[in-house]
Protein backbone atom coordinates (compact mmCIF):
# COMPACT_ATOMS: atom_id res chain seq x y z
CA UNK A 1 0.00 0.00 0.00
CA UNK A 2 1.09 3.33 -0.70
CA UNK A 3 -0.14 6.96 1.04
CA UNK A 4 -1.00 9.61 -1.35
CA UNK A 5 -0.31 12.96 0.33
CA UNK A 6 -1.21 16.51 -0.96
CA UNK A 7 1.58 19.39 -0.86
CA UNK A 8 1.18 23.06 -1.95
CA UNK A 9 2.65 25.94 -2.82
CA UNK A 10 2.76 29.54 -4.95
CA UNK A 11 4.17 27.53 -7.52
CA UNK A 12 5.07 24.54 -9.56
CA UNK A 13 8.22 24.25 -7.99
CA UNK A 14 7.42 25.18 -4.90
CA UNK A 15 5.04 22.30 -4.41
CA UNK A 16 7.31 19.78 -5.59
CA UNK A 17 9.85 21.31 -3.56
CA UNK A 18 7.57 20.62 -0.47
CA UNK A 19 6.69 16.61 -1.59
CA UNK A 20 10.53 16.33 -1.89
CA UNK A 21 11.15 17.36 1.47
CA UNK A 22 8.44 15.23 2.86
CA UNK A 23 8.78 11.84 1.31
CA UNK A 24 12.32 12.39 -0.18
CA UNK A 25 13.76 12.24 -3.44
CA UNK A 26 12.30 9.35 -4.71
CA UNK A 27 8.50 10.83 -4.28
CA UNK A 28 6.53 10.65 -7.60
CA UNK A 29 4.09 12.87 -8.78
CA UNK A 30 0.81 11.84 -9.53
CA UNK A 31 -1.52 14.60 -10.32
CA UNK A 32 -1.45 18.64 -10.43
CA UNK A 33 -3.98 20.97 -10.36
CA UNK A 34 -4.60 24.88 -9.76
CA UNK A 35 -6.59 26.07 -6.21
CA UNK A 36 -8.25 29.53 -5.80
CA UNK A 37 -7.75 30.32 -2.15
CA UNK A 38 -10.20 32.74 -0.99
CA UNK A 39 -9.15 35.43 1.20
CA UNK A 40 -10.75 38.06 3.51
CA UNK A 41 -14.89 38.26 2.64
CA UNK A 42 -13.94 36.28 -0.35
CA UNK A 43 -11.65 39.07 -1.46
CA UNK A 44 -7.91 39.33 -2.53
CA UNK A 45 -7.68 35.62 -2.97
CA UNK A 46 -4.80 33.79 -4.13
CA UNK A 47 -3.86 31.24 -6.71
CA UNK A 48 -1.66 28.08 -5.42
CA UNK A 49 -0.51 25.15 -7.69
CA UNK A 50 -1.88 21.79 -5.55
CA UNK A 51 0.14 18.02 -6.23
CA UNK A 52 -0.50 14.83 -5.31
CA UNK A 53 2.70 12.53 -4.81
CA UNK A 54 3.07 9.56 -3.21
CA UNK A 55 6.11 7.24 -2.11
CA UNK A 56 6.68 4.28 -4.91
CA UNK A 57 5.27 0.65 -4.15
CA UNK A 58 7.52 -1.51 -2.25
CA UNK A 59 9.54 -3.76 -4.58
CA UNK A 60 8.44 -7.22 -4.85
CA UNK A 61 10.27 -10.49 -3.54
CA UNK A 62 12.97 -11.83 -5.60
CA UNK A 63 10.59 -15.17 -5.78
CA UNK A 64 7.55 -13.70 -7.39
CA UNK A 65 7.95 -12.02 -10.77
CA UNK A 66 7.97 -8.14 -11.05
CA UNK A 67 4.40 -6.71 -11.99
CA UNK A 68 3.97 -4.43 -14.75
CA UNK A 69 3.20 -0.98 -13.65
CA UNK A 70 2.64 1.72 -16.12
CA UNK A 71 4.87 4.31 -14.79
CA UNK A 72 3.58 7.89 -13.39
CA UNK A 73 3.35 11.01 -14.73
CA UNK A 74 7.34 11.43 -13.95
CA UNK A 75 9.52 11.13 -10.60
CA UNK A 76 10.45 13.73 -8.38
CA UNK A 77 14.15 12.45 -7.69
CA UNK A 78 17.07 12.29 -9.58
CA UNK A 79 16.83 9.46 -12.55
CA UNK A 80 18.80 7.79 -14.83
CA UNK A 81 19.71 9.64 -18.24
CA UNK A 82 17.76 9.26 -20.69
CA UNK A 83 14.92 6.81 -19.13
CA UNK A 84 11.83 9.30 -19.56
CA UNK A 85 9.97 6.64 -17.18
CA UNK A 86 12.56 7.60 -14.31
CA UNK A 87 11.44 4.86 -12.39
CA UNK A 88 12.63 1.23 -11.61
CA UNK A 89 11.41 -1.51 -9.71
CA UNK A 90 14.58 -2.83 -9.22
CA UNK A 91 15.93 -2.61 -5.48
CA UNK A 92 18.84 0.22 -5.49
CA UNK A 93 22.36 -1.00 -5.12
CA UNK A 94 24.16 0.95 -2.63
CA UNK A 95 26.63 3.67 -3.78
CA UNK A 96 30.19 3.23 -4.28
CA UNK A 97 32.06 4.97 -1.77
CA UNK A 98 33.65 7.65 -4.33
CA UNK A 99 31.92 11.00 -4.52
CA UNK A 100 28.90 10.87 -7.43
CA UNK A 101 29.05 12.44 -10.73
CA UNK A 102 27.95 15.32 -11.43
CA UNK A 103 24.63 15.81 -13.94
CA UNK A 104 24.89 14.74 -17.28
CA UNK A 105 23.60 16.48 -20.18
CA UNK A 106 20.87 14.16 -20.52
CA UNK A 107 19.74 14.37 -17.35
CA UNK A 108 19.74 17.77 -17.25
CA UNK A 109 17.22 17.54 -20.73
CA UNK A 110 15.08 15.33 -18.62
CA UNK A 111 14.83 17.59 -15.45
CA UNK A 112 13.55 20.58 -18.10
CA UNK A 113 11.35 18.34 -20.12
CA UNK A 114 9.58 17.33 -17.06
CA UNK A 115 8.97 20.63 -15.46
CA UNK A 116 7.65 21.32 -18.93
CA UNK A 117 5.17 18.89 -18.90
CA UNK A 118 4.39 19.35 -15.80
CA UNK A 119 3.43 23.38 -16.17
CA UNK A 120 1.45 22.20 -19.47
CA UNK A 121 -0.49 20.15 -17.27
CA UNK A 122 -1.82 22.98 -14.87
CA UNK A 123 -2.23 25.40 -18.09
CA UNK A 124 -4.39 22.58 -19.35
CA UNK A 125 -6.80 22.38 -16.39
CA UNK A 126 -7.49 26.15 -16.17
CA UNK A 127 -8.80 28.30 -18.48
CA UNK A 128 -7.23 30.95 -16.89
CA UNK A 129 -3.09 30.54 -17.13
CA UNK A 130 -1.46 32.37 -14.07
CA UNK A 131 1.23 35.10 -14.95
CA UNK A 132 3.00 33.20 -12.66
CA UNK A 133 2.82 29.81 -14.60
CA UNK A 134 3.20 31.53 -18.30
CA UNK A 135 6.34 33.08 -17.12
CA UNK A 136 7.94 29.83 -15.37
CA UNK A 137 6.65 28.20 -18.63
CA UNK A 138 8.95 30.88 -20.40
CA UNK A 139 11.87 30.45 -18.46
CA UNK A 140 11.69 26.92 -18.59
CA UNK A 141 11.82 26.85 -22.50
CA UNK A 142 14.13 29.20 -23.21
CA UNK A 143 16.79 27.17 -20.38
CA UNK A 144 15.72 23.84 -22.47
CA UNK A 145 16.74 25.63 -25.59
CA UNK A 146 19.80 26.78 -24.30
CA UNK A 147 20.62 22.97 -22.88
CA UNK A 148 20.23 21.49 -26.66
CA UNK A 149 22.27 24.11 -27.95
CA UNK A 150 25.16 23.04 -25.77
CA UNK A 151 28.43 22.82 -28.36
CA UNK A 152 30.73 20.07 -28.75
CA UNK A 153 34.17 21.29 -28.46
CA UNK A 154 35.10 23.51 -31.02
CA UNK A 155 31.71 24.40 -32.27
CA UNK A 156 32.47 28.19 -33.54
CA UNK A 157 29.03 28.90 -34.81
CA UNK A 158 27.35 28.07 -31.37
CA UNK A 159 30.16 30.60 -30.30
CA UNK A 160 29.39 33.06 -32.96
CA UNK A 161 25.84 33.26 -32.10
CA UNK A 162 26.65 33.43 -28.30
CA UNK A 163 28.77 36.30 -28.95
CA UNK A 164 25.86 37.86 -31.17
CA UNK A 165 23.67 37.63 -28.12
CA UNK A 166 21.68 35.36 -29.71
CA UNK A 167 19.91 32.61 -27.34
CA UNK A 168 16.77 30.45 -26.83
CA UNK A 169 14.52 29.36 -30.29
CA UNK A 170 16.58 31.16 -32.62
CA UNK A 171 19.89 30.11 -31.53
CA UNK A 172 18.64 26.73 -32.07
CA UNK A 173 16.99 27.27 -35.32
CA UNK A 174 20.17 29.30 -36.30
CA UNK A 175 22.73 26.66 -35.22
CA UNK A 176 21.26 24.13 -37.43
CA UNK A 177 21.17 26.50 -40.28
CA UNK A 178 24.43 27.17 -40.11
CA UNK A 179 25.39 23.30 -40.09
CA UNK A 180 23.34 22.56 -42.88
CA UNK A 181 26.41 24.20 -44.97
CA UNK A 182 30.04 24.53 -44.79
CA UNK A 183 30.73 26.51 -48.08
CA UNK A 184 31.91 30.07 -47.01
CA UNK A 185 33.33 31.82 -44.14
CA UNK A 186 31.56 31.65 -40.99
CA UNK A 187 30.19 35.08 -40.72
CA UNK A 188 29.24 34.77 -44.47
CA UNK A 189 27.19 31.48 -43.88
CA UNK A 190 25.58 33.27 -40.42
CA UNK A 191 24.33 36.42 -42.79
CA UNK A 192 23.16 33.86 -45.07
CA UNK A 193 20.60 32.17 -42.17
CA UNK A 194 19.70 35.24 -40.88
CA UNK A 195 18.44 36.08 -43.83
CA UNK A 196 16.18 33.23 -44.08
CA UNK A 197 14.51 33.81 -40.48
CA UNK A 198 14.37 37.76 -40.02
CA UNK A 199 11.51 39.55 -42.41
CA UNK A 200 10.96 43.52 -43.24
CA UNK A 201 7.95 45.37 -43.45
CA UNK A 202 7.60 48.21 -45.43
CA UNK A 203 8.52 51.85 -44.35
CA UNK A 204 5.03 52.85 -42.63
CA UNK A 205 5.08 56.31 -44.10
CA UNK A 206 5.62 54.79 -47.96
CA UNK A 207 1.79 54.92 -48.42
CA UNK A 208 0.43 57.06 -50.42
CA UNK A 209 -3.10 57.85 -48.91
CA UNK A 210 -3.93 58.86 -45.29
CA UNK A 211 -2.29 56.63 -42.67
CA UNK A 212 -2.32 55.93 -38.82
CA UNK A 213 0.76 54.84 -36.86
CA UNK A 214 0.45 53.99 -33.39
CA UNK A 215 3.75 53.13 -30.94
CA UNK A 216 3.11 50.65 -28.21
CA UNK A 217 5.59 49.01 -26.53
CA UNK A 218 7.06 48.45 -22.87
CA UNK A 219 8.32 52.19 -21.21
CA UNK A 220 11.29 53.46 -21.50
CA UNK A 221 11.88 51.91 -25.50
CA UNK A 222 11.70 55.59 -27.10
CA UNK A 223 8.24 55.27 -28.33
CA UNK A 224 7.59 59.26 -27.62
CA UNK A 225 11.06 60.14 -29.58
CA UNK A 226 10.42 57.64 -32.49
CA UNK A 227 7.12 59.30 -33.03
CA UNK A 228 9.16 62.71 -33.20
CA UNK A 229 11.14 60.95 -36.04
CA UNK A 230 8.46 59.51 -38.02
CA UNK A 231 6.18 62.74 -37.63
CA UNK A 232 9.56 64.86 -38.93
CA UNK A 233 9.58 62.21 -41.66
CA UNK A 234 6.28 63.36 -42.88
CA UNK A 235 6.49 66.91 -42.15
CA UNK A 236 9.87 67.03 -44.93
CA UNK A 237 7.70 65.10 -47.59
CA UNK A 238 5.47 67.90 -47.31
CA UNK A 239 2.77 65.75 -45.36
CA UNK A 240 0.38 67.11 -42.70
CA UNK A 241 0.26 65.43 -38.81
CA UNK A 242 -1.44 65.10 -36.13
CA UNK A 243 -0.20 63.57 -32.90
CA UNK A 244 -2.11 61.93 -30.21
CA UNK A 245 -1.17 61.40 -26.96
CA UNK A 246 -2.53 58.21 -25.11
CA UNK A 247 0.48 58.41 -22.54
CA UNK A 248 -0.98 60.28 -18.91
CA UNK A 249 0.90 58.39 -16.72
CA UNK A 250 4.64 59.10 -17.55
CA UNK A 251 5.47 62.32 -16.33
CA UNK A 252 6.03 65.05 -18.68
CA UNK A 253 5.04 62.82 -21.66
CA UNK A 254 1.90 64.60 -22.68
CA UNK A 255 3.76 68.05 -22.60
CA UNK A 256 6.70 66.47 -24.53
CA UNK A 257 4.80 65.12 -27.43
CA UNK A 258 2.66 68.80 -27.50
CA UNK A 259 6.49 70.74 -27.76
CA UNK A 260 7.00 68.48 -30.66
CA UNK A 261 3.96 69.38 -32.63
CA UNK A 262 4.45 72.57 -32.02
CA UNK A 263 8.13 72.54 -33.38
CA UNK A 264 6.69 70.75 -36.25
CA UNK A 265 3.51 72.50 -37.40
CA UNK A 266 1.96 69.66 -36.86
CA UNK A 267 -1.57 69.19 -34.91
CA UNK A 268 -2.12 68.16 -31.29
CA UNK A 269 -4.50 65.93 -29.15
CA UNK A 270 -4.45 63.72 -25.98
CA UNK A 271 -6.93 60.83 -25.39
CA UNK A 272 -7.36 58.99 -21.88
CA UNK A 273 -9.86 56.45 -23.15
CA UNK A 274 -10.73 54.09 -26.29
CA UNK A 275 -13.62 56.94 -26.60
CA UNK A 276 -11.90 59.81 -26.84
CA UNK A 277 -9.31 58.03 -28.94
CA UNK A 278 -11.89 57.36 -31.55
CA UNK A 279 -13.16 60.86 -31.38
CA UNK A 280 -9.73 62.46 -31.59
CA UNK A 281 -8.88 59.95 -34.89
CA UNK A 282 -12.37 61.08 -36.38
CA UNK A 283 -11.71 64.30 -35.88
CA UNK A 284 -8.26 64.26 -37.70
CA UNK A 285 -8.34 65.71 -41.09
CA UNK A 286 -4.16 65.13 -41.59
CA UNK A 287 -2.37 62.48 -44.12
CA UNK A 288 -0.75 60.99 -41.28
CA UNK A 289 -2.25 60.32 -37.65
CA UNK A 290 0.57 59.49 -34.90
CA UNK A 291 -0.28 58.35 -31.79
CA UNK A 292 1.72 57.57 -28.50
CA UNK A 293 0.07 55.14 -25.81
CA UNK A 294 1.59 54.75 -22.26
CA UNK A 295 4.05 51.80 -21.47
CA UNK A 296 1.36 50.06 -19.21
CA UNK A 297 0.39 46.87 -20.68
CA UNK A 298 -2.73 46.86 -22.26
CA UNK A 299 -6.03 45.71 -20.49
CA UNK A 300 -9.74 45.09 -21.67
CA UNK A 301 -11.58 48.25 -22.66
CA UNK A 302 -7.98 50.33 -22.27
CA UNK A 303 -7.59 53.30 -24.79
CA UNK A 304 -4.93 50.83 -26.78
CA UNK A 305 -7.54 47.85 -27.21
CA UNK A 306 -9.29 50.38 -29.69
CA UNK A 307 -6.17 50.09 -31.87
CA UNK A 308 -7.26 46.07 -32.75
CA UNK A 309 -8.19 45.21 -35.30
CA UNK A 310 -11.76 44.94 -35.50
CA UNK A 311 -12.22 47.88 -33.30
CA UNK A 312 -10.31 49.88 -35.64
CA UNK A 313 -12.07 48.47 -38.33
CA UNK A 314 -15.07 51.29 -38.34
CA UNK A 315 -12.86 54.15 -37.78
CA UNK A 316 -10.72 53.04 -40.67
CA UNK A 317 -13.59 52.44 -42.90
CA UNK A 318 -14.82 55.92 -42.22
CA UNK A 319 -11.83 57.98 -42.32
CA UNK A 320 -10.06 55.63 -44.83
CA UNK A 321 -6.66 54.89 -42.87
CA UNK A 322 -4.27 52.48 -43.27
CA UNK A 323 -3.21 50.91 -40.02
CA UNK A 324 0.02 50.81 -38.91
CA UNK A 325 0.12 49.39 -35.16
CA UNK A 326 4.22 48.62 -34.20
CA UNK A 327 5.89 47.44 -31.24
CA UNK A 328 8.52 49.10 -29.98
CA UNK A 329 11.48 46.99 -28.62
CA UNK A 330 15.18 47.71 -27.38
CA UNK A 331 17.96 46.32 -29.87
CA UNK A 332 19.34 44.80 -26.62
CA UNK A 333 16.30 42.56 -26.10
CA UNK A 334 16.81 38.92 -24.46
CA UNK A 335 15.10 36.32 -25.72
CA UNK A 336 12.71 35.33 -22.34
CA UNK A 337 11.89 38.89 -22.48
CA UNK A 338 10.84 39.31 -26.30
CA UNK A 339 8.25 36.30 -25.25
CA UNK A 340 6.89 37.69 -22.30
CA UNK A 341 6.95 41.40 -24.45
CA UNK A 342 5.15 39.45 -27.45
CA UNK A 343 2.72 37.46 -25.52
CA UNK A 344 1.46 40.67 -23.22
CA UNK A 345 0.86 43.01 -26.62
CA UNK A 346 -0.33 40.34 -28.81
CA UNK A 347 -3.89 41.60 -27.82
CA UNK A 348 -3.37 44.92 -29.63
CA UNK A 349 -2.79 43.29 -33.06
CA UNK A 350 0.53 44.87 -34.00
CA UNK A 351 1.47 44.70 -37.66
CA UNK A 352 5.22 45.14 -37.36
CA UNK A 353 7.99 45.86 -35.22
CA UNK A 354 10.55 48.80 -34.61
CA UNK A 355 14.01 48.07 -33.25
CA UNK A 356 15.44 50.96 -31.19
CA UNK A 357 18.69 52.29 -29.72
CA UNK A 358 20.78 50.18 -31.73
CA UNK A 359 23.28 52.59 -31.06
CA UNK A 360 23.52 51.64 -27.61
CA UNK A 361 24.62 48.16 -28.07
CA UNK A 362 27.33 45.83 -29.20
CA UNK A 363 25.01 43.05 -29.44
CA UNK A 364 21.51 43.96 -31.03
CA UNK A 365 19.79 40.87 -30.63
CA UNK A 366 16.89 42.15 -30.72
CA UNK A 367 16.60 42.14 -33.73
CA UNK A 368 16.30 38.33 -33.82
CA UNK A 369 14.75 37.63 -30.61
CA UNK A 370 11.90 40.13 -31.66
CA UNK A 371 10.85 38.60 -34.97
CA UNK A 372 11.04 34.82 -33.54
CA UNK A 373 8.79 35.94 -30.11
CA UNK A 374 6.43 37.51 -32.10
CA UNK A 375 6.53 36.41 -35.41
CA UNK A 376 6.56 39.88 -36.96
CA UNK A 377 8.57 41.55 -39.53
CA UNK A 378 11.06 44.73 -38.96
CA UNK A 379 9.67 47.91 -40.35
CA UNK A 380 11.80 50.85 -38.47
CA UNK A 381 15.00 51.16 -37.00
CA UNK A 382 16.25 53.73 -35.24
CA UNK A 383 20.21 54.34 -34.00
CA UNK A 384 19.79 57.52 -31.76
CA UNK A 385 17.75 60.38 -30.01
CA UNK A 386 18.51 62.96 -32.84
CA UNK A 387 14.96 63.79 -34.81
CA UNK A 388 14.54 63.07 -37.66
CA UNK A 389 18.23 61.62 -38.36
CA UNK A 390 18.63 58.62 -36.60
CA UNK A 391 15.63 56.63 -38.12
CA UNK A 392 15.82 54.90 -41.10
CA UNK A 393 13.57 52.19 -42.82
CA UNK A 394 14.01 48.14 -42.07
CA UNK A 395 15.65 46.70 -44.70
CA UNK A 396 17.20 43.18 -45.04
CA UNK A 397 20.88 44.60 -45.68
CA UNK A 398 20.71 47.09 -43.21
CA UNK A 399 19.77 44.23 -39.96
CA UNK A 400 22.58 42.01 -41.18
CA UNK A 401 24.93 44.69 -41.24
CA UNK A 402 24.42 45.35 -37.47
CA UNK A 403 24.18 42.08 -36.21
CA UNK A 404 27.23 40.63 -38.30
CA UNK A 405 29.46 43.91 -39.45
CA UNK A 406 31.01 42.98 -42.72
CA UNK A 407 35.18 43.51 -42.36
CA UNK A 408 36.84 46.18 -43.92
CA UNK A 409 37.57 45.40 -47.81
CA UNK A 410 34.41 42.53 -47.96
CA UNK A 411 32.40 42.79 -51.01
CA UNK A 412 28.54 44.02 -50.64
Amino acid sequence: MTTRQVFRGRTLTEARRAAVEALGGGAVLLTTREVRQPGLAGLLGTTEVEVVATLPEATPAASAPAPKRTPPLFALGAYAPGDPAAESTAPAVPAAPAAPPGPSMGSIRNELRTELRAIKTVIAQTERVPPVVMAELAALRTALEEVALEPATGDRAVALLRARGIEGPAASTLARLLRRENEGTLPDRLREALAEVISVAPWPLADQGRSLIAMVGPTGVGKTTTIAKLAARARMDRRSVTLISCDGFRVGAIEQLRRYASLMDADFDTANTAEELARSIEAADTDVVLIDTAGSPPKSGGVEMLLAAEDFARIATSRNLTRHVLLCLPAALRAQDAQTMAHTYAGVGPTALVITKLDETSAPSGLVHGPAASGLPVSVLCAGQRVPEHVAPATAGAILDHLVPRSPGASA
